[in-house]
């Protein structure tokens, strides 16, 4: 199967996080792209104008291709998720399947990102989400998840 990991790459740890996640699926035997391990030939020689182009193009080309999405997802207010959110909404609008992996469920959580996962689970679970898609995979079962975020409507 071919795996799009979507995630804000902005800090160490958020990156340890993807590599662990990439690395379980590829020993599973899935093809896993993640935008961290792409490489734009001369990129430093490049305008940031073209090289983020390319880094675009790349990455709708991997969405495209791919069969489904994980994300690695860090709440609400945390800042860099822009691009995450909208990798979310291109695989929702191209049907495709996403797993939603909150890296911290006490936080605020976008009600778009969450819902647009068919498995949204805490971070920590990541080999158990992956089990329960693959069971829904093997027998066409729909899965339907509680929403883990804190109720966001209007307390007033």
């Amino acid at each position: 199967m071919k795996i799009y990991l979507a995630s804000s790459l902005h800090t160490d740890e958020l990156k340890k996080r993807i590599t662990t996640v990439v690395e379980y699926l590829r020993k599973k035997g899935h093809s896993v792209y993640s935008p961290m391990e792409l490489k734009i030939p001369n990129a430093w020689d490049l305008p940031n104008q073209e090289w983020a182009k390319k880094v675009y193009d790349n990455d709708i080309k991997e969405l495209t291709n791919a069969d489904m999405i994980v994300c690695i997802y860090n709440g609400f207010n945390f800042a860099g998720g822009t691009g995450t959110a909208w990798e979310l909404g291109f695989a929702k609008a191209m049907n495709k399947d996403v797993i939603v992996l909150c890296t911290d469920i006490k936080s605020k959580q976008s009600l778009m990102i969450v819902n647009s996962g068919i498995i949204v689970m805490p971070y920590e679970e990541y080999k158990k989400a992956w089990e329960m898609y693959e069971d829904y995979k093997e027998d066409s079962l729909s899965i339907s998840i509680p929403c883990i975020h804190p109720d966001l409507r209007d307390q007033s």
